[in-house]
């Protein structure tokens, strides 16, 4: 485990090596969940949103997109048990992101809809190395972490200061499948 930031409320801690057996997770995860491109509506404009996604877990909105209560498949359940067990918290939703290559991203925001539970947001990388970006609300300072296959990230109380983003990248990148675990409300 290693700590990227901490203050008196807030951490960031990363995990390099969360899961061992990350190719198959990857490929599995790939081929079995279904995935969707949603629209996103971004200054009044509607635009497809620049990753696929998947949600499991009770009736959720954030920005344009609505879910409806999808209940979580066991592969997963025991990968959110496992984290749980690690970030000694209860989870009760995931969303999976789908980076298919370095054209896929997503800009500057927070996870911080007034249904979710800010103390604990997991999430745990598959496949390609990404940047993950942090920026401060307020004071604008920035942290970043390459984010590896296998690799669990565990943000305690941080989606109320910091925004996070994914760039595009202009050399070529695999995918990346991102799965962030939540407690919705």
């Amino acid at each position: 485990m290693i700590s990227l930031y901490k203050s008196e409320a807030e951490e960031l801690l990363y995990f390099p090596d969360f899961i061992i057996q990350k190719e198959n997770a990857f490929q599995e995860l790939a081929s079995q969940v279904e995935w969707q491109q949603n629209k996103i509506r971004v200054y009044g404009k509607w635009y497809d949103e620049p990753r696929l996604t998947a949600w499991f877990g009770p009736a959720y909105k954030y920005s344009s997109i609505e879910w409806p209560e999808r209940a979580m498949p066991f592969f997963l359940q025991d990968i959110k048990n496992q984290i749980e067990e690690v970030a000694g918290f209860s989870f009760n939703a995931v969303l999976l992101n789908y980076y298919r290559d370095e054209r896929d991203s997503m800009g500057w925001h927070s996870d911080d809809e007034p249904e979710m539970n800010q103390t604990m947001i997991a999430s745990l990388s598959l496949g390609a190395e990404r940047v993950f970006k942090f920026r401060h609300k307020a004071s604008k300072q920035k942290l970043q972490v390459k984010l590896t296959s296998g690799s669990l990230l565990l943000m305690k109380n941080f989606q109320e200061n910091w925004q996070h983003a994914i760039d595009k990248s202009t050399k070529p990148i695999g995918g990346r499948i991102n799965l962030t675990f939540r407690q919705i409300i």
